[in-house]
């Protein structure tokens, strides 16, 4: 609260407008306004009307204290305080992490620049210890290393049961899928998180990172997160997490073998499908997703045996059985929806278009040097030559719908004769756009429970989405190079989504959105 004090010096007696607080235990006075003389004081109180003001500062109001007051609600600074412990001088951790995951959500910037972006925002009056050198990149650093997997590990333990117990969140079905993101990493650091692999967002020439989330469908709130190295293919970081999420399921308190987990094909192998049906330390229920080739005697089923689901899945068509997977008799739906159908044929429109354009290239440059025209460069062979075309017929399905063939030509310069199979069309239209294969250990769910479940897959997706939108609540770019620095980067940039997902909810609550 602030209060009005004097100071006496030969000159006279001064007012002020002070703030105080609570800085390291101890209060101190954080914002000071010179008022002036008694007489000056007088004048501008009697005056016969108010003054223009000298200049005028605008603060970041409604986004950032929103955020805030979810927090507060939510006991964050108090949680990870008693996680990571109080410093006994400097700016307290949860008030770093805090800040940087308000950051992240609504203006991502730079360490470098956070100082600057703070300044300019209401928080100056909820964190009044903090300052340009605690908030600066060494002062960061400093605090990060006050947090470590464990330790977030049991922040998240504690933050999503009240999350949980709060809002009252239906955790009946849960979502679970992995993405990654790139770095700009050199490739000679040591980091084990930054891998090059197949990057998502096809950025093959940078080292990515992994992240996996377990989310609920209800408002995409975030339920679980870890990092891991980019170059770990899905199947293995799901078999090495599975035990987690079950140990995260049971700390909120809501039961056993009650929850069903929802996954992509990218996820299966017999191992990771035992585990999740295992009852050590609980059992899930799942549904997931198939590839096409491991039941391909359901393509076969005609689509007129297929069944009309009913709303909200209204336009999908199903069929079901009970098949052997991963060494055990699960049910299987697939199913046939005419817009993927639609979409997909766009998409092969567009492939079949360029493949045509491009293997009329290799034809001519061969042409061309069987003429005489072209003499420089490496002769071609026959094997270069189809590794070329095989190239330009990589995107899904083309190895299918072109046929080639290659001969020795005139000079023994290879020719490439080629042609589009319209049967091979026709029968991929019939037996596999459109298409999906969906299988759960429900045997109790309908049809249309299976496929609504999966579908709800969408609200992981667009967690993802939104964290590579670089504008808000954006996971890169990762402006760190150590391990254990990108590891409480992740964590509060899911903070940043949790509190924003949280608050989302609160504003449908209220019919506010």
């Amino acid at each position: 609260m602030p209060t009005i004090t004097k100071r006496t010096n030969n000159s006279g007696t001064y007012y002020y407008l002070v703030r105080s607080a609570r800085v390291n235990g101890k209060s101190r006075i954080v914002q000071q306004t010179y008022l002036g003389t008694a007489e000056r004081i007088e004048r501008i109180m009697t005056a016969s009307g108010v003054p223009d003001p000298l200049l005028t500062t605008v603060y970041d109001f409604g986004a950032v204290a929103a955020l805030y007051s979810v927090a507060e609600r939510l006991g964050v600074c108090r949680v990870i305080d008693e996680v990571a412990g109080k410093r006994k001088q400097g700016l307290p951790v949860s008030s770093s992490i805090l800040l940087a995951a308000i950051n992240r959500a609504v203006a991502p910037v730079s360490k470098k620049s956070f100082f600057e972006w703070f300044d300019k925002t209401v928080l100056y009056k909820m964190f009044p210890a903090a300052n340009e050198k605690n908030l600066s990149s060494q002062g960061f650093w400093n605090n990060m290393e006050f947090l470590d997997e464990k330790k977030i590990g049991e922040i998240e333990d504690a933050l999503t049961k009240v999350v949980v117990d709060c809002y009252n969140l239906d955790v009946g079905c849960l979502l679970f899928d992995n993405t990654n993101f790139f770095t700009y990493m050199d490739t000679s650091n040591p980091s084990e998180l930054a891998k090059r692999s197949h990057s998502k967002e096809k950025r093959t020439d940078l080292k990515i990172v992994g992240l996996s989330l377990m989310v609920s469908p209800d408002h995409n709130i975030p339920l679980y997160h870890e990092v891991y190295p980019g170059n770990r293919h899905d199947a293995t970081q799901f078999n090495k997490i599975i035990s987690k999420l079950k140990a995260r399921y049971q700390k909120l308190g809501r039961g056993d073998c009650v929850v069903t987990l929802v996954f992509d094909k990218g996820n299966n192998n017999d191992g990771n499908i035992a585990d999740l049906i295992s009852t050590k330390p609980c059992q899930f229920h799942f549904v997931g997703g198939l590839r096409l080739n491991q039941c391909p005697e359901l393509l076969e089923i005609p689509r007129s045996d297929y069944a009309l689901l009913g709303e909200p899945l209204s336009g999908i068509y199903a069929y079901r059985a009970t098949k052997s997977i991963y060494g055990s008799d699960f049910e299987t739906v697939i199913t046939y929806n005419p817009e993927l159908f639609k979409a997909q044929m766009e998409g092969i429109a567009a492939n079949i278009a360029t493949c045509e354009k491009k293997l009329e290239m290799p034809c001519d440059k061969l042409e061309k040097r069987r003429s005489g025209q072209v003499t420089k460069g490496k002769k071609p062979t026959a094997e270069s030559v189809e590794k070329n075309i095989r190239g330009i017929l990589s995107a899904d399905h083309m190895r299918e719908l072109f046929r080639f063939t290659i001969t020795e030509g005139g000079k023994k310069i290879p020719t490439v004769d080629y042609s589009f199979d319209d049967e091979s069309f026709l029968r991929l239209q019939d037996r596999v756009l459109g298409k999906s294969i969906l299988f759960t250990d429900h045997g109790d769910w309908s049809s249309e429970q299976v496929v609504a479940a999966y579908h709800s897959q969408f609200h992981v997706e667009e967690d993802f989405k939104q964290m590579k939108d670089t504008k808000y609540l954006s996971f890169r770019p990762i402006r760190h190079f150590t391990d254990k620095h990108i590891v409480v980067h992740a964590f509060y940039c899911v903070l940043g989504l949790l509190l924003a997902s949280v608050l989302n909810k609160e504003l449908d609550l209220r019919g506010t959105r």
